[in-house]
């Protein structure tokens, strides 16, 4: 390897590492990307500390909880992409890894940023074993202290050398081979080279981490590939593909590099370099995944945590078309109970009731303790009288399904109940409903309930129009006697000039829903709706930036436009066009 430079964060790695030794050991985390330096500089703290101690670089979580009521000792556990332990069925735990540091272990493992943005943003188990870990910062390039460091050892390290004359990347992302890897995607030897990387990397954008088998990666191929290179059998592109994508660059590491299922001479799949990962993802930031790329990964993937993130990413997406086999599969193979339930409801948001119900008995009858499909049973059964005896006169008139019941199979009936409680005199349910109508852009019914007196849908109103800053519709109601949007009137200038500065504003808020940060992708999709944006949503829609979905169908609502119906119960394509009612319903 390359020499060792010396990194400004190395004292306080290695201060927390060998802090309570040999008594108690201690649990480090590195955070930083790709090709950073995270797990060289590791190593080093660790070979310097302990150089004689036992080593376990266990292949899931499940190994170490079978370790935790009898651990060893004077053991380092090496958790090199440590998101691969969390949010599994058995996933790592807080419990597990304090049973480990009570018999005087070392747990060491690498995160990237967005990774632990995401981990570190909710209350969950994940949430709680990360707050007993010593997060260490690893910077993507070196400060002037480790460059003159990098120097020093430069005079008789020529590929130090090499490195810090590269001026495009770090220096540790060039002794990575991470240059020479994004050539191979850029610049490949055979169209194949480049689909297989593509689709590697987007399954990796969606959260995939187990290795992607020969047959998922040829048919998702057939996505990236153009018409004339599909012309040859599909066991001929993995062929022409997989020498050049496996193939070792300068530093030893390859875009794709083959990974066995736990017996000598097997091969499970591929995994993609890191590196070229978050280069590609990069670039194809707000790509659309191609239809065959989907439906090899909802066909193909066998681990639920990963069929899972899948389902979520083409929710987020609006893909349901591939959310629904996503969760059929995790419904009936592997026994999720929350994904049957929400599978119900994407079925009632199509009007596939006597469907719904049919998941939620099954799933009842296997699990009679699974009080979430026992409820969500009894709400849709409910919900599907109550659409009945809607449908009844639009049956008589042969007219069809009305937008009322659309409207409520798309919420489940929320916004029903709310109605007809706030008609009832419950004045709570009449301010959540106008809540939820603001949310939703429902312009139309808050004009109604405005222009009928109720002060509260006007007040929510005023305060849409002042958003977008719609000087026209907010001097068009007051001139009308509307108190309310005469108010906000007077404040307009204030949405004007957040509209004036927000491209700039809009940029940051990118960088850091890219870096996992939830709020800063709800304020991104926000900001967008307020602009009334439709296309840089659509852009947030494909890139899976959460509440992209819920703005953009609430701008669509706002605008009255012509596909909302579908879009909101069928979603999208995969090129994005919205999907109509090709089964119909089943009610």
């Amino acid at each position: 390897m390359p020499t060792y430079v010396d990194r400004s964060f190395d004292f306080p790695l290695r201060t927390v590492l060998s802090a309570n030794l040999p008594d108690r050991g201690s649990f480090v985390v590195m955070v930083g990307g790709s090709s950073a330096g995270k797990t060289r500089s590791l190593y080093e703290a660790v070979y310097a500390l302990v150089p004689d101690w036992s080593l376990v670089q266990p292949a899931e979580a499940a190994e170490l909880l079978d370790l935790r009521n009898a651990p060893p000792r004077s053991t380092v556990f090496w958790l090199d992409e440590l998101q691969r332990y969390l949010g599994g069925k058995d996933a790592l735990t807080a419990e597990c890894v304090r049973a480990l540091v009570r018999h005087g272990n070392l747990v060491v493992g690498t995160l990237w940023p967005d990774q632990y943005a995401k981990w570190t943003s909710g209350r969950d188990d994940v949430y709680r074993l990360l707050q007993i870990a010593v997060p260490i910062s690893v910077p993507e390039s070196l400060d002037l202290i480790e460059l003159s460091a990098a120097r020093a050892v430069a005079v008789h390290d020529s590929r130090i050398q090499d490195a810090l004359n590269t001026s495009d990347d770090g220096m540790t992302q060039v002794l990575a081979g991470g240059p020479r890897l994004v050539m191979c995607w850029e610049q490949p030897a055979n169209p194949y080279v480049k689909a297989i990387i593509a689709a590697a990397a987007d399954a990796h954008r969606l959260g995939v981490q187990s290795p992607l088998s020969e047959e998922l990666l040829a048919d998702a191929m057939f996505g990236y590939l153009k018409p004339r290179d599909r012309v040859r059998p599909a066991a001929q592109w993995l062929a022409a593909a997989l020498p050049h994508a496996t193939r070792p660059t300068h530093g030893d590491v390859s875009p794709l590099y083959p990974v066995d299922d736990g017996r000598a001479g097997t091969l499970a799949g591929y995994t993609i370099a890191d590196y070229l990962a978050q280069h590609v993802r990069r670039r194809r930031r707000s790509e659309p995944l191609p239809h065959k790329a989907w439906l090899a990964l909802v066909t193909h993937l066998q681990r639920p945590e990963d069929l899972r993130r899948v389902a979520n990413g083409a929710i987020a997406r609006l893909r349901y078309c591939y959310a629904e086999p996503a969760l059929t599969r995790l419904a009936a193979e592997f026994g999720d109970g929350r994904a049957a339930a929400e599978l119900a409801d994407l079925l009632v948001r199509q009007d596939r009731l006597k469907q719904a119900v049919e998941v939620l008995r099954h799933q009842v009858a296997a699990d009679p303790q699974d009080t979430l499909a026992g409820q969500k049973l009894s709400d849709i059964q409910r919900l599907w009288q109550r659409v009945e005896q809607m449908r009844l006169p639009a049956r008589r008139r042969a007219r069809g399904l009305p937008d009322e019941v659309a409207e409520i199979l798309a919420d489940g009936g929320v916004g029903d109940e709310l109605r007809r409680q706030a008609a009832a005199g419950n004045a709570m349910a009449a301010e959540r409903l106008v809540e939820l109508l603001a949310d939703r852009g429902c312009l139309r019914e808050l004009r109604e309930r405005a222009d009928h007196g109720e002060r509260r849908a006007a007040e929510a109103l005023a305060d849409l129009y002042a958003a977008w800053g719609d000087v026209h519709q907010l001097q068009a109601r007051a001139d009308a006697g509307d108190r309310d949007a005469e108010l906000r009137l007077s404040k307009t200038h204030l949405a004007q000039a957040r509209h004036e500065g927000a491209k700039y504003q809009i940029g940051e808020l990118r960088a850091a829903a890219d870096e996992g940060r939830a709020e800063a992708a709800l304020q991104l999709c926000t900001l967008l709706f307020e602009l009334r944006d439709a296309d840089s949503l659509r852009a947030e829609l494909d890139a899976g930036t959460t509440g992209a979905a819920d703005r953009l169908i609430a701008l669509y609502t706002a605008q009255d436009h012509r596909s909302l119906i579908q879009v909101r119960a069928f979603g999208l394509d995969a090129d994005g066009h919205p999907l109509t009612n090709v089964r119909g319903k089943d009610s």
